[in-house]
């Protein structure tokens, strides 16, 4: 769209002529733009690729449960062998 829609309108001067050209080129743009957001927010390969990102976000969330559980086993095992170390220099 590089022809302009007002050029050589009778009741607009030149300016305004010009200033609603380069309306209706950003209008033309922007109408571009929002049907490739459209096309590229509704296709079915994102789809998928947002079901396989939620189910690796529910098995990280595992993962992050076995590792904070692996963590406090470890800290509790090292409680206890201080605790036990203790006990046996004060008997």
């Amino acid at each position: 769209m590089n022809e302009n829609p007002y050029s050589g309108h009778r009741l607009l001067s030149e300016k305004e002529q010009e200033v609603l050209g380069e309306y209706a080129r950003l209008a033309g743009t922007i109408r571009r733009i929002v049907d490739l957001s459209n096309s590229l927010s509704s296709s079915e390969k994102h789809e998928h690729l947002l079901r396989d990102l939620r189910i690796l976000e529910r098995k990280m969330g595992l993962v992050l449960t076995l590792f904070k559980a692996s963590v406090w086993s470890l800290i509790q095992t090292h409680q206890d062998e201080l605790e036990e170390e203790q006990h046996q220099t004060i008997v």
